[in-house]
């Protein structure tokens, strides 16, 4: 209000002033003049004043801009402190080609001619071999340079560089400049040298006036890092970067998303021209990180995961698989020390079109219908319930029929009596079928989710598949008794190991985890990911019986190719018949095979399951326990050696009804197994 009466004793003033003039036309003339003076008084003390922070932005906006290079990520480790991912400092060269006049000259430096530098050294009267020696040895960064390089170069007369702006989005600019080598591995201290002495030779070379030049730096470098993988294993896990170090996959995707990896952003900030162009003149300058990111340690164990990989290539190069997974856990912790999934991509070799699909950890990522792996859950349950024990006798005739289907048992037109350990050991679907049917379905179901299935690990990696999980009041009878052998039912590789996970451990479900803990550059451990008891799924009691029935299952079961002579070892087999959408049923062709398991039994330190997705063998070694049996035996035998684990056989016997004891208590025990040389189906 003080201002509308300041205002108008003014206008009131100015009026009386005005008024003794005899012209109307001069008054008005003298009161608009006035009028507009005040105007732009005020205007101007705005922009003076209260408005000066918002144009000034404006104008840096509009003649300042930047462009994103790699910042120091942080380190990704092993369990072991062995570094699978580490940034590298390299410098990254520029040209300005539309700058250069003498293009044949400046290559010819570039290329270190030594008719080039010997003519330059004339012209200084300063010719001798050691200045020849010394120029050349200035310029020796650019040895990583080609004439290719330099052709392509050429070629452009600006790149194209991504700004992120205010509103987070990317927007293209066009930058007067060409990137000439990427990522080169040279200190910053000779990259200076190279670029001063390569401009003081082509000046004095060609003649051309260094300072009427726009941009006098024809020559130019960028101090950056480079993502390596000295150890060069596990790029399923630990992933990949792109070009401007952003994560691409695994671990190196999801810790940038978490904002665990990276450190603070830096920009190459220079000016822009008036078509809005950045330069990089005697004004640019580099915004270094003020923090490098935090470094990871991983669950992993680097020497394993080799193994893993190099085992997978050889078997995948024999049978050419759609993939073969194989994951390695510990069963109390939940720790990931292994995973592999082949193919998969090599740090060492070149970028093809296809290396994204050779990142992909399908152990997460591709489910399937698992088999007979899924009986000992079944298995598991039923005693849990009390409903059976693991001597439950189970009449097994040839054929049983559900619904309209005619399922038949494993014994080739016998009828016979199978205690419920012997179901699991000789994998036979008539024997599940009827514990499935003891237990129903809502509790099926219900241990079915309890053991993990139909829901994602939670896992630290992108991507991860739940697989797929009808709720039980959907089942029909049918699709109710091929879920007990593991059909109509999708499940991934990880799953399967937290789930005998369960089985072995005393009955708790673990949340599976692959980093351990976060750690900055100081070496302090800022946060620890501790190992998470998720939920108590079957008895301890429950847990023990299925030790020693999958133990049989090796021991004189469908396992029995991994069967050791100084280990217990216990697992089972799963052989799936794929899905066929061109013939609408089930192929006689295509096969998953699985083998999930557990060492040693007398203490199970590592669960292990292998899958191999459609391998192309003859029709007769279409089963797991010839094809995911032999892969798991080799890693195991591997683990084994490679953790120097102590031989459980010489201190323990197992008995005739799957149960393991000292040999102090029993010392003349004799494996009996009436049904060994029966035919091994699945």
């Amino acid at each position: 209000m003080k201002l509308f009466y300041v205002l108008r004793r003014f206008f009131l003033k100015l009026y009386n002033f005005v008024r003794p003039f005899k012209d109307d036309r001069l008054n008005l003339f003298l009161f608009v003049s006035i009028f507009l003076f005040l105007i732009y008084s005020f205007k101007l003390l705005s922009l003076s004043y209260f408005e000066k922070n918002y144009w000034i932005g404006l104008v840096k906006k509009q003649f300042e801009g930047a462009i994103k290079v790699s910042s120091e990520r942080g380190k990704i480790f092993d369990r072991n402190g062995i570094p699978l991912a580490v940034s590298e400092k390299v410098v990254s060269f520029y040209i300005r080609p539309t700058e250069i006049k003498d293009r044949e000259l400046f290559k010819k430096i570039l290329l270190r001619d030594p008719k080039t530098i010997k003519l330059y050294l004339e012209k200084k009267n300063s010719f001798s071999v050691e200045n020849l020696k010394s120029i050349e040895e200035k310029l020796k960064p650019f040895s990583f340079i080609t004439a290719d390089d330099i052709s392509k170069a050429y070629k452009k007369n600006f790149i194209v560089a991504k700004i992120k702006g205010e509103d987070g989005k990317y927007k293209e600019i066009k930058v007067p400049f060409v990137w000439l080598k990427k990522e080169v591995s040279v200190s910053k201290n000779k990259a200076y040298q190279a670029v001063s002495t390569l401009l003081r030779v082509y000046y004095a070379l060609s003649g051309e006036n260094r300072f009427r030049k726009k941009y006098p730096d024809l020559v130019g470098f960028v101090s950056e890092y480079q993502r390596v993988y000295p150890y060069g294993v596990g790029s399923v896990v630990v992933g990949i970067t792109n070009k401007v170090g952003e994560g691409l996959s695994g671990l190196e995707y999801l810790l940038e998303k978490k904002k665990i990896i990276t450190g603070d952003v830096i920009f190459l900030s220079g000016q822009r021209d008036a078509r809005g162009k950045v330069y990089l003149g005697k004004e640019a300058s580099i915004f270094l990180t003020k923090k490098k990111g935090n470094n990871v340690v991983t669950t992993i164990d680097a020497n394993l995961q080799y193994i893993f990989e190099k085992t997978l290539e050889k078997y995948g190069k024999e049978w050419n698989p759609n993939f073969i997974n194989a994951v390695l856990m510990n069963p109390y912790t939940g720790e990931i020390v292994a995973a592999a999934s082949y193919p998969f991509y090599k740090y060492s070799e070149k970028k093809t079109k296809d290396f994204i699909s050779k990142l992909n950890p399908r152990f997460i990522t591709a489910p399937y219908e698992p088999g007979s792996v899924m009986k000992p859950v079944v298995m598991a349950a039923a005693i849990n319930e009390g409903l059976i024990t693991k001597d439950s006798v189970f009449e097994c005739p040839a054929t049983f029929k559900v619904g309209n289907k005619v399922f038949k048992n494993e014994f080739h037109g016998k009828d016979v009596k199978l205690r419920a350990w012997e179901i699991i050991q000789y994998s036979d679907n008539v024997g599940i079928i009827q514990v499935a049917q003891k237990l129903g379905k809502e509790k099926y179901y219900k241990y079915l989710k309890a053991f993990g299935f139909g829901e994602k690990t939670g896992i630290e990696l992108p991507g991860e598949n739940p697989g797929k999980l009808r709720n039980w009041r959907k089942w029909k009878d049918v699709e109710f008794a091929t879920l007990s052998f593991g059909h109509n039912i999708l499940v991934t590789t990880l799953q399967l190991a937290a789930a005998y996970s369960v089985l072995v451990n005393g009955g708790y479900y673990v949340k599976p985890k692959i980093i351990s803990s976060i750690v900055d550059e100081k070496g302090n451990i800022i946060k620890r990911f501790p190992s998470i008891k998720v939920r108590k799924v079957i008895s301890e009691n429950t847990s023990k019986i299925m030790r020693r029935i999958l133990t049989m299952v090796v021991e004189g079961g469908t396992g029995v190719g991994t069967r050791f002579e100084n280990y217990f070892v216990g697992g089972k087999t799963g052989t799936a018949l794929k899905y066929d959408p061109k013939i609408h049923m089930y192929s006689k062709s295509k096969i998953t095979a699985t083998f999930a398991g557990a060492f040693p039994m007398t203490n199970p330190r590592y669960v292990l399951v292998v899958t191999v997705d459609e391998p192309k063998v003859p029709q007769n070694m279409l089963w797991a326990s010839k094809i995911a049996v032999p892969i798991f035996r080799e890693l195991a035998e591997r683990i084994l050696l490679y953790e120097r684990v102590a031989p459980d056989k010489k201190e323990y016997i197992l008995e005739e009804n799957g149960t393991i004891v000292s040999k102090e208590i029993n010392s003349d025990f004799i494996l009996k197994n009436a049904l060994h040389n029966s035919k091994i189906a699945h």
